[in-house]
């Protein structure tokens, strides 16, 4: 099993090279095919969702979770030729939204994800729907002022966490 900071990296790498190609939309996306970049994701995604599984110890558990849940959202609001996400497996999107769905009820969530949700709910909530439904999400996330998230990173480290930090930082 590949730690969260294995992981961070391995995304960065992709990252960096999906920043790469160049050209038009069209272009860049037949780069980013021959290269082999596109199946990186569902890799890593299959990665991220192993930890929230399996994890230990419940900070890496949830963090995992945090990641995972950010590929799944992120995924569908860009285009791949941004995110290196063309295409995940449905039926790990659908555990991804089990396992949130569970985390929530369970209470094994924190304000850090829960503003985090509030934010993706509020963008683009489909995934949450179509994938879920994520049915305690409307409850959990009803209270946040969008303030609050928009304070988020200033108040928290994102480096090193991924896709999920260059978003959150560059927000």
């Amino acid at each position: 099993m590949l730690s969260l900071d294995a992981l961070a990296n391995w995304e960065m790498a992709v990252l960096a090279s999906i920043r790469g190609a160049s050209g038009s939309a069209a272009e860049r996306d037949a780069q980013i095919t021959r290269s082999g970049l596109y199946a990186e994701y569902p890799a890593i995604f299959g990665a991220y969702l192993e930890l929230v599984r399996l994890a230990a110890d419940p900070s890496t558990a949830l963090e995992a979770l945090k990641r995972v849940v950010f590929l799944a959202w992120w995924a569908f609001s860009v285009p791949s030729t941004d995110s290196g996400i063309a295409e995940l497996p449905e039926s790990s999107v659908r555990e991804v939204m089990q396992l949130l769905e569970s985390a929530i009820a369970g209470g094994r969530t924190d304000e850090e994800l829960r503003s985090m949700l509030a934010w993706y709910h509020s963008r683009f909530g489909y995934v949450f729907e179509h994938f879920g439904p994520v049915r305690e999400l409307d409850a959990f996330v009803a209270d946040v002022p969008l303030s609050d998230v928009d304070a988020l990173p200033q108040s928290r480290s994102f480096a090193g966490r991924g896709q999920l930090g260059v978003y959150w930082s560059t927000r």
